[in-house]
């Protein structure tokens, strides 16, 4: 042995002494910096170990269990400071308790691995959704039982995948083929789950197209029609069918109804009252061959029967006010064959088409609609495939609606 090499020797020794020594008297940060100079890396990797079990930060004894891995050369103490590195990366996962950066709990489950804790690794692959990482920890754990609970519940998600899948088809077909309703009731089944989001736009987009009523514009044969749907009509300033932008007319101002001999109409106590040839008008009236009033004194209206039944009593009429026409059924409105009504159901409100026991079922697009269809703009109905337009709903032109 060379001079240098005894040199080395003693300075080394010594170097391990003084370690000693200061651990020995607690001043492990001390130790460990000197049995790294005296070349005892294991040592000083024990002395980092001993730091972390004292510190109360969880990053911070993580730190020393990574710096203990990286500086020991036996490799038993380098697996063991490596596993605890990675268990105490497990318990800050565990306890983190907000959003956790997918590629921190990865390399927390791949150290788990490293070091042959493989079920806490297949915990780690859970936390972030890995389930090609969890399978691959508990195989490699033969955690039987656990494998086969996440093969169910793998099987059980595809399952549910599948079955959102075909409610969003057929939330979709239900809409192209009329059944409004039933579509935003699927859209209702989807709230909260995976697929919430595309459901409620669907709704949201069935929603805005909905004709809701009373007042909707249809055209019938190409020939617009502005329908004003009910058993009975109301004309008046505010809630009523048939809306007047005029203070001389009460917010609920005429009734037209429709009794046995035909269509009546009456005034509804109104303050300013609705005059027939100058006169108050008391009571109702039948429409007969059709009748003039003022609403108010002031604002012409104008009420004529559109069809009569067998009896020869008015089953339609028209109305005419403020420069607007409206074809008012008084019941459901016929359109060869079909029957367009409202429906009020909670807080919605629907117009729709319903088809007859033994009549042809309007064609929607490439569909057959079911028997009762919710109407919405831009629906257009044909009596056959490839036929034309029989029916069509368009958008509103200011007014009532």
């Amino acid at each position: 042995m060379g001079l240098f090499d005894r040199l080395g020797d003693l300075w080394s020794g010594s170097r391990a002494k003084e370690a000693r020594k200061r651990e020995l008297a607690g001043d492990l940060e001390a130790a460990a910096a000197l049995y790294v100079e005296a070349g005892r890396p294991d040592d000083a990797a024990r002395l980092l170990l001993l730091r972390a079990d004292a510190e109360g930060s969880p990053a911070r004894r993580i730190a020393l269990c990574a710096l203990a891995a990286a500086t020991a050369v036996d490799e038993a103490l380098r697996r063991r400071a490596a596993g605890r590195k990675a268990l105490l990366g497990l318990d800050v996962l565990r306890g983190g308790g907000g959003a956790l950066l997918r590629t921190d709990v990865v390399e927390v489950a791949r150290d788990l691995e490293a070091v042959g804790e493989h079920e806490r690794a297949a915990e780690a692959y859970a936390l972030v959704g890995d389930i090609e990482g969890e399978v691959r920890a508990l195989t490699a754990a033969g955690a039987i039982e656990k494998l086969e609970a996440r093969l169910v519940r793998d099987e059980a998600a595809d399952r549910g995948r599948v079955e959102r899948e075909h409610a969003l088809l057929r939330l979709d077909d239900l809409d192209r083929g009329g059944e409004r309703r039933a579509a935003l009731g699927v859209a209702r089944s989807l709230a909260g789950g995976p697929e919430s989001e595309r459901a409620a736009d669907a709704a949201r987009g069935i929603t805005a197209r909905l004709a809701r009523g009373p007042v909707v514009d249809l055209e019938i044969d190409g020939e617009p029609v502005r329908c004003a749907l009910g058993d009975e009509v109301t004309v008046g300033r505010g809630e009523a069918t048939i809306v007047v932008a005029s203070r001389a007319v009460s917010r609920v101002h005429l009734r037209i109804g429709r009794v046995t001999a035909g269509a009546v109409v009456e005034d509804l106590g109104t303050r300013n009252g609705t005059l027939i040839a100058g006169a108050r008008l008391e009571g109702s009236i039948p429409v007969g061959e059709g009748v003039r009033v003022e609403l108010g004194g002031e604002v012409p209206c104008a009420i004529a029967p559109r069809g009569v039944d067998a009896s020869g009593a008015s089953t339609e009429v028209v109305v005419e006010v403020a420069g607007e026409r409206y074809l008012a059924p008084l019941g459901e409105l016929r359109v060869r064959g079909w029957r367009i009504g409202r429906e009020v159901e909670g807080d919605q409100a629907f117009v729709v088409l319903r088809t007859p026991d033994g009549a042809s079922r309007p064609i929607l697009g490439e569909l057959e609609v079911g028997a009762v269809a919710e109407l919405c703009v831009g629906d257009e109905f044909r009596a056959e495939r490839g036929g034309p337009v029989r029916l069509r709903v368009v958008a509103p032109r200011g007014g009532s609606e």
